[in-house]
Parts: structure tokens; C-alpha cells; sequence
């Protein structure tokens, strides 16, 4: 592996990478300068010059060489529903595979955080082949950290509200059973303070308990719970819409008013359109009222559910076993229900010699005339400090990397400076409607990249992320074949898998171990198709 040009950069805000092509950076905002350790350097130097400008703290310690937390922008937190129909041997769904997911999956290493500040950005160059398509990446990713760690970060009061799904079908496979078990570990882990309210919706709503502060209700609540018992269709628009109510109907953005929201199917009661639902939650995401999806089943619209919680500055969980139901409550409970930051904005000017190609790792990305913008509603701290999973082996809470892949124009120089983009970073912290601001324009020197058969990588953390795309676009792209194609769909992996064990030889990383099991799994499936 050979190195090219390091570039550190520093800003508040989510983890976002960034796949472009170039590798030094300078920037400014709304305070004074921050010069990263070692020292500056000119473009295409190990240690390129680079300045921030932020200010701002969270309530949470600071690390000192300890652990500390990656930065979670919302949307799918896992794949669980692809894992699942390939432990059913089944070929999966198209939906069930999305980037945000994908990659809360993985850990996502990132150099320590030591600008100082709330949140530190890095930026880090990848020039690497293509093992799904053939021919080059030119990659920058720009990952997001925070000195805090997540385990310290003190929790504000909490207006909490659960919509469970009580309908027939949630008598199926013991989903209510599993959902009882979550909705018993979250009332313990309430605080005394905290206000909770429970919904059940079936073909009708009700509401069962609250909004009243949990308290000394803890008994009175767990017996509610385990009095629910299925029936009916599912009305996912009418208990959805009684949530957001309730949690408007008491506090404001300082007590952290969220709505878990708990459903196995489709909706088949009131208003079915899955639009008007969007549209609908999207006017009370407006009044900051976080949403969090958790999808139990296989019959679950799990597009609906991730598009809902994305804009919802929540998360969308696929809970496929007990265990995973116990670990999505306490990591919700733990480190989702307190955001750091508030209406993010991030906005990408494009320059002559690069061009937005694609986007992963969001479905808030909106293109614009020379560039586009991504906005994003709270942002967490995850949970996941390590490539270790959690003591269940779940491997959720990851963190999340926001991709956009860009295509180099005629204008791109060969050599000298080459001008890649301009960012501009937008959010403000909850409580306070000062607006922080950075800016950063993206730059290096271009040089020679050579043919290393492994690629050129800034940091061994962009090469790990790198691999994990590319596993993800070959996934993605044998599932889209898959239900009609299975022969081609095995094709395609077959072909990539050697150059995925090759490309991780030698890591001693568990999410990249696993993700071999998860390959070879799907490769044997396709071959047993007709």
C-alpha cells in the first residue's frame, strides 16, 4: 500500500465520506483557527495545511487517548433484513439493502479526535481499483468523530413516546412477544424524569398510557404491556399520527421529544398511501420530533420505514431475533434519544475538474446546478467504539459515511494544483438558535498515482471503507439481479470474492471477517437456485 498526500481536517458535524479525488484542504467558519498536530505543510505533503474555525461543546467527557464516539446521521442503522432472508434462504429484497445501513454495520475507525472542539472531520484520499466494475475509484472521504465519549454523554429529560403495531399478525412467529421484551428493557432504562406515553394501533388507535412522567408507574406500564394482544389490521397512518401528537403535546426540542414507532407489515387500514404517510411525519419532523422505526418481520416495508426515520433524524432498525430487540432498545435508549447538533446542512459546490456522480449513504441528498445538498434534521453519537461487536454480537451502531462518488472532467489537470470542491457545513446545537458555519475548499497537487495493484491510501482508515463499499455495490448489484438472473447474480459475487479476501488479508478486523460469511452465504444460495 502506497500513500498519498494526508490531509486532516477538522469541523463540527456527522460522519460523511466523501468519494472524490483530490487531498488538501483549507478552512474557515466562526472562530479562530485550529492548525492539526504536526504541523502544516504545502499540498500533497504528509502534512498538508489545513485551518478550522467552530465552536461549541456537548455534555459528555472528553477522551485523552480513551474511547470516543463516531457521529450518526440517521436512516438505517443495519442490515438485518437482508441477513435474515439469507438465513432463510431466501433470495433478498432489493429494499432490504441500503448504504446507511450497510455501513452502521461496520465500525467506522477514524483518526482520533483531537481538534478540540464537539466534532472533528478528517479527510482522507483513496485512488483504488474498482472490484465490481473494473477500472479506478479516485475517493475522499470525509469522516466525522467526536472527542465525547458516547458513554459519558448525560441524557436531557426525555419526552418518549412507543406506537406499537397490535395487529393480527403480530400474533405471527412471537413478534409481539419480541416486542414486549424491548418495550420492557426500555421502561427500566427510563429516567425518573423522563415522560413516556404508549400507543397501541391495530385497524383502530389507542392510547394506553400518558403522557405522564414514568416515575413510579413502572409496574402500572409493564402491566399495560403485557395485557396488548393482536388483533385487527394495520393502521400505520393513524398510530404514527397519534404519536407525533402526543410527544407535541408536552415539552420542547430541550426535553428531546422522540417517537419509537414498532410495526410488522404494511398498512391496510386508513390512509394507505405511502406518500401522504411521508408527507404527513415530515410536518412534525419540522416541529423537531425525532422518529425511530423498528421494523419486525419479513412482511415489513422496510423502504417506508427507512425513508420515514431518515427524515425523521432517527433511525430505522430491522430487529430480526430477540436478541436484536433487546440490543435496538438499549442502544436507542443509550445514545440516540440525546442529538448533538440540529438541522445540519452540508452543500458541495462542484469545480471544473470534478463532477457528482453518485451518492451513498443517504436518501436526503438533493442535486442542484454545480453541486447539491444533503440536510439533515439531529445527529447522534453511536455506540460502537471498536470493530468488536456488543456482548449479543450485534454489530449495530457503527456510524454512518455519507459517499459521493466523483467522475473527473476534461478540465481535470495532470499535473500541478488541481481545485476539487468547495463544502459548506450549517448547524446549531439543541437549545440555541446561534447558526455554526463552516467552509472548506478541497485541494491537492496531483502526482503520480502509479498502478500499486492495491490501490493508494491516505490512512489504513479510508482503505477499510473503501473495501466496504465496494462489498456493498456488489451486493447491492447481485440482488438487483438475483430474482430473475441468479446465475449472473452469482456470477458477479463469485468474481468479486476473490478480490475481496485478497484486499483483506491480513486485517484482524471482525466486521471484515463476518462480512466473508456473509458473501460466501449468499454465493451458496444463488448456486442453489433453479
Amino acid at each position: 500500500m502506497k500513500k498519498l498526500a494526508s490531509m486532516s481536517v477538522w469541523v463540527f458535524g456527522t460522519a460523511f465520506g466523501l468519494l472524490a479525488g483530490c487531498g488538501s484542504s483549507s478552512y474557515s467558519g466562526s472562530s479562530g483557527p485550529y492548525s492539526p498536530p504536526g504541523g502544516g505543510g504545502p499540498a500533497g505533503s504528509n502534512n498538508p495545511s489545513s485551518t478550522m474555525s467552530g465552536n461549541g461543546g456537548a455534555s459528555g467527557a472528553p477522551v485523552n487517548g480513551g474511547s470516543f464516539g463516531n457521529v450518526a446521521t440517521g436512516g438505517g442503522q443495519d442490515f438485518g433484513a437482508f441477513r435474515r432472508a439469507l438465513n432463510e434462504r431466501r433470495i433478498p429484497s432489493p429494499n432490504s439493502l441500503d448504504a446507511a445501513g450497510f455501513f452502521a454495520e461496520h465500525y467506522t475507525s477514524l483518526p482520533i479526535p483531537t481538534c478540540g472542539q464537539t466534532f472533528c472531520l478528517h479527510g482522507m484520499l483513496s485512488v483504488s481499483p474498482d472490484m465490481v466494475h473494473g477500472g479506478q475509484w479516485t475517493l475522499l472521504q470525509l469522516g466525522m468523530n467526536s472527542p465525547i465519549d458516547p458513554a459519558t454523554v448525560a441524557k436531557p429529560p426525555l419526552d418518549l413516546v412507543v406506537v406499537l403495531d397490535r395487529s393480527g399478525s403480530m400474533a405471527d412467529a412471537g413478534k409481539m412477544d419480541y416486542a414486549k421484551q424491548g418495550l420492557h428493557l426500555l421502561i427500566e432504562q427510563l429516567g425518573e424524569d423522563d415522560t413516556f406515553t404508549l400507543i397501541a394501533f391495530d385497524t383502530d388507535v389507542q392510547s394506553l398510557f400518558g403522557p405522564t412522567r414514568i416515575g413510579a408507574n413502572r409496574t402500572a406500564v409493564g402491566a399495560i404491556v403485557d395485557g396488548i394482544r393482536p388483533q385487527g389490521g394495520t393502521n400505520i397512518y393513524g398510530g404514527l399520527e397519534a404519536g407525533y401528537k402526543a410527544a407535541l403535546s408536552v415539552g420542547d426540542e430541550t426535553q428531546q421529544r422522540r417517537v419509537i414507532f414498532l410495526t410488522d407489515g404494511l398498512p391496510t387500514a386508513g390512509n394507505t398511501n405511502p406518500e401522504q404517510i411521508k408527507t404527513m411525519s415530515a410536518g412534525y419532523n419540522d416541529k423537531y420530533i425525532g422518529l425511530t422505526t423498528i421494523g419486525l418481520g419479513s412482511d415489513v416495508d422496510a423502504g417506508l420505514l427507512r425513508s420515514l426515520s431518515e427524515q425523521g433524524g432517527g433511525n430505522f432498525y430491522f430487529a430480526e431475533k430477540p436478541a436484536a430487540v433487546q440490543e435496538v432498545f438499549s442502544t436507542e435508549l443509550a445514545f440516540f434519544v440525546a442529538p448533538i447538533a440540529y438541522d445540519l446542512e452540508l452543500s458541495i459546490d462542484e469545480l471544473p475538474s470534478y463532477k457528482i456522480k453518485q451518492v451513498y449513504g443517504t436518501n436526503l441528498w438533493r442535486a442542484g446546478v454545480g453541486g447539491g445538498q444533503v440536510r439533515i434534521p439531529s445527529v447522534f453519537l453511536v455506540s460502537r467504539t471498536s470493530t468488536m461487536p456488543d456482548a449479543s454480537g450485534g454489530r449495530r451502531g457503527g456510524g454512518s459515511a455519507i459517499m459521493a462518488e466523483l467522475a473527473p472532467t476534461p478540465a481535470h489537470p495532470t499535473t500541478g494544483h488541481c481545485d476539487v470542491a468547495n463544502l459548506h457545513l450549517r448547524y446549531r446545537q439543541p437549545g440555541s438558535a446561534t447558526v455554526q458555519t463552516q467552509d472548506a475548499a478541497i485541494a491537492y497537487e496531483v502526482g503520480d498515482a502509479g498502478s500499486a495493484a492495491d490501490g493508494f491510501y491516505d490512512t489504513r482508515d479510508v482503505e477499510k471503507n473503501t473495501i466496504i463499499l465496494g462489498l456493498f455495490v456488489a451486493l447491492r448489484d447481485a440482488t438487483a439481479r438475483a430474482a430473475t438472473d441468479p446465475s449472473g447474480a452469482r456470477a458477479l459475487l463469485t468474481a468479486f470474492q476473490p478480490k475481496f479476501k485478497a484486499r483483506i488479508a491480513g486485517w484482524a478486523d471482525d466486521d471484515l471477517i463476518d462480512d466473508i460469511v456473509i458473501l460466501q452465504q449468499y454465493i451458496d444460495l444463488l448456486g442453489a437456485q433453479p
